[in-house]
């Protein structure tokens, strides 16, 4: 594991565009894919491995800024169909992952704090960096804050939400998860409710996340005092992720 230090960069690159995130960590690692070699029936020998191709998993976890939110959203989208490339400069060594696809990805923020986005990857091509490759730093810019009110449910904002997480799995079926964290009170629209036609988290009025047919899927309750219950709720979606970014005409867009 690798942690982000001053002088490390990570850089996005898709469909010629070149992107440079704050990354806060990456996992990423390269290891060897063995194929298991059954024995022969009656044979003492031990296991035999074929050595396979390489493989590239891991994650990266990035704040989402003003400059990084539209392709960090084209990849949230469209990360686990079309192949992206990872410039990364650990300072100590300089490699290029390519042909990456998401597997995986949540998007998670507490109330008054920044935004921040874990990318899981997976791929089989690695290497250095050509010498003539630039590096590309991040340059301090607004980041992404959540914030009362940014979420909706069935279209009624909520000021009791102090932290949620939004998950999705790629595999055989796509699954998408809502984390959602908040103190009990008798008043608040989500205690009673166990499903949502929709339900919409916006970011800084510039990225948004609308999510259809939300199931309850879990429910926990728990207390650290006398006066106040800490209550998380998942929900399963079972309908669309739609992740729109506002554009400077500030109409709400997909875009790829």
């Amino acid at each position: 594991m690798y942690v982000y230090g001053s002088d490390c960069t990570l850089t996005v690159e898709r469909g010629g565009e070149f992107t440079a995130v704050p990354y806060t960590l990456e996992t990423l690692r390269e290891e060897p894919a063995c194929l298991r070699l059954d024995p022969l029936a009656g044979s003492l020998r031990a296991e035999a491995y074929l050595r396979g191709d390489l493989a590239v998993l891991g994650c990266f976890v990035t704040r989402v800024c003003g400059f990084s939110r539209d392709p960090l959203a084209a990849l949230l989208r469209t990360g686990n169909a079309v192949p992206f490339n990872l410039y990364l400069n650990r300072v100590v060594e300089k490699r290029v992952y390519r042909n990456l696809v998401l597997t995986g990805w949540e998007v998670r923020a507490e109330r008054d704090g920044a935004v921040y986005a874990r990318l899981d990857v997976r791929g089989n091509e690695a290497a250095d960096w050509d010498f003539d490759t630039p590096d590309i730093p991040w340059i301090q810019n607004e980041t992404l804050e959540f914030s009362d009110g940014d979420i909706a449910l069935a279209g009624v904002p909520s000021a009791n939400i102090y932290r949620f997480a939004l998950t999705r799995t790629f595999g055989d079926a796509v699954e998408t998860i809502l984390q959602l964290h908040y103190p009990l009170k008798t008043c608040d629209a989500v205690n009673d409710r166990r499903e949502f036609s929709v339900i919409s988290v916006t970011l800084g009025n510039r990225l948004r996340c609308t999510l259809g047919s939300a199931a309850l899927l879990s429910f926990q309750a728990n207390t650290d005092n006398a006066e106040e219950i800490l209550v998380v709720r998942r929900f399963r979606i079972d309908g669309d992720c739609r992740i729109e970014t506002r554009n400077e005409a500030g109409e709400w867009v997909e875009e790829p």
